[in-house]
């Protein structure tokens, strides 16, 4: 008998499944099919635009689908997938509507594979108060006078850098910046998060690694997600022990600080990395273990690949780029005398501030970031759906003809004031904007400026590839389809 009921509950279950994702189907294409976009199948939708494609050659095919929407005189783009409606503002007056709301804040289902791992943590949680409250504890943590006590811990790994670059330029090798990057971004993060170094291959940057891969798999692979088909062919166990290993790992290093604090009789006036300041937090219970667990996680996921994705653009373009490379260098001359950076001279880099900045429009570490909607929305006069998704994409936005006259061309004086000013504020989104932008977007523009400013004041940078050559992938961030190969040559 309970065989039976067993049985139906799972009937139920499944026909109510199917009957909802009916429902959805013709609301989104109903809806859809009002929005410019590409001609969609009633059922897969756009699928085979993008299918078998690889990363790089899927970024094209959105940027490239964006930018005839904009030849058109469009101002968003819908793609429909497998019974999925996506919809991308391609400026910032459209972005508005979603990026200044103070309720649709939730991130799309494409992150649900995210949530066994970071699911309670501030970049995935959704709209209420407790993503208000997570991200008002958060905010002090970054605050700008916090950041410059991070100042020692960027210098060091800079000149271990420095120290790599040098053999390599003794050897005249090929270096390919992409994974160096890597592992100097795992390094301080290591230091700034945890207090420790992370070493190459480490267990637990692998663990990441792994499951980001296995992320950008789900999001491609409709089949992955059917939780039944997850299970059986085998998708699960593997997700389950990488969960396994990165949660050990940040637990461990939890319990052996608060030993150690425990031991010392508690924390200094100053804590000096992120994880101290989480545990002093703990002392008012305004964190459990483990929401400190995962917000270390996500520190680690939002500030790692991020920035080493930005760096190597930024290497790239310089390289290829010599006459930019050859101001920067001069400003650092002119400010940098003494070859010491600190707080003040880092805020009188003005030019390459412009050049980090054109770095991230040309190529944003973040292709697109997906929000789903709690109830309608009208952007640009069309109405979005319910539980349909918006992209919010950087990718598509900084190259917009109507904004940055010859997108293509890389020209860091966009970004003086004047320029700035005749621009919508969402028309240059890298960290994104609004009540969900990127917190710890002053520690990666800090760590930029000076590992640069570093390799640029020792060094040549000479690309070993044409610019074409290496491309960004559409994927959680934009790797570079054949890395950055460059050689470098000592300065004078």
């Amino acid at each position: 008998m309970i065989a039976f009921w067993l049985i139906l509950t799972g009937f139920a279950i499944f026909f109510a499944s199917y009957f909802d994702f009916l429902r959805k189907l013709a609301v989104f294409y109903k809806y859809g099919e009002r929005i410019p976009g590409p001609k969609a199948h009633p059922i897969l939708g756009n699928v085979r635009l993008f299918q078998g494609k690889s990363p790089a050659e899927l970024y094209d095919t959105f940027l490239n689908l964006c930018q005839e929407a904009m030849a058109r005189g469009d101002n968003l783009i819908r793609f429909q997938i497998c019974g999925k409606l996506s919809v991308w503002p391609l400026n910032g007056k459209c972005l508005a509507p979603i990026l200044d709301s103070t309720t649709e804040l939730d991130k799309g289902e494409e992150y649900g594979f995210l949530k066994p791992w970071l699911g309670e943590g501030v970049i995935l949680l959704g709209y209420g108060e407790k993503l208000k409250a997570r991200r008002k504890l958060l905010n002090p943590s970054f605050h700008f006078s916090k950041l410059h006590e991070f100042l020692n811990v960027f210098n060091d790994e800079a000149e271990r850098l420095v120290r790599k670059l040098e053999k390599a330029a003794d050897a005249d090798a090929t270096v390919d910046m992409f994974p160096v990057f890597q592992q100097t971004t795992l390094n301080i993060i290591g230091e700034a998060v945890m207090g420790i170094r992370m070493e190459a291959n480490h267990e637990y940057a692998n663990a990441i690694d792994g499951y980001l891969k296995m992320t950008m798999e789900y999001m491609h692979t409709p089949h992955m997600w059917s939780p039944i088909l997850f299970w059986l062919l085998g998708y699960k166990k593997k997700r389950d022990a990488l969960l396994t290993t990165m949660q050990t790992f940040t637990e461990r290093v939890i319990a052996e600080r608060m030993r150690e604090l425990d031991a010392i009789g508690g924390l200094d006036e100053c804590p000096t990395n992120f994880l101290d300041m989480l545990l002093r937090m703990r002392e008012s219970n305004a964190l459990t273990p483990r929401e400190m667990a995962v917000e270390v996680d996500v520190f680690f996921f939002a500030g790692h690949d991020t920035t080493s994705i930005s760096l190597s653009w930024s290497c790239w373009l310089l390289a290829h780029h010599r006459d930019v490379q050859q101001r920067v260098y001069e400003e650092l001359e002119r400010v940098c005398r003494d070859g010491c950076l600190r707080s003040e001279t880092i805020a009188r880099l003005a030019y390459l501030d412009r050049v980090l900045k054109e770095s991230k429009r040309m190529f944003p570490p973040v292709p697109s970031v997906q929000r789903k909607l709690r109830s309608n929305l009208i952007i640009d006069g069309y109405v979005i759906p319910a539980e349909a998704s918006v992209n919010i994409s950087p990718m598509a936005v900084h190259r917009n003809p109507s904004i940055y006259s010859n997108p293509d061309k890389f020209d860091p004086d966009r970004f003086l004031p004047d320029a700035i000013a005749r621009r919508h504020p969402y028309d240059y989104i890298p960290f994104s904007a609004g009540l969900r932008n990127c917190i710890g977007q002053k520690f990666a523009q800090i760590e930029e400026k000076v590992l640069i400013a570093h390799i640029v004041r020792n060094f040549e940078i000479v690309p070993m590839l044409g610019f074409e050559a290496t491309k960004p992938g559409f994927e959680i961030v934009a790797k570079p389809s054949n890395g950055i190969p460059v050689r470098f040559v000592r300065r004078e």
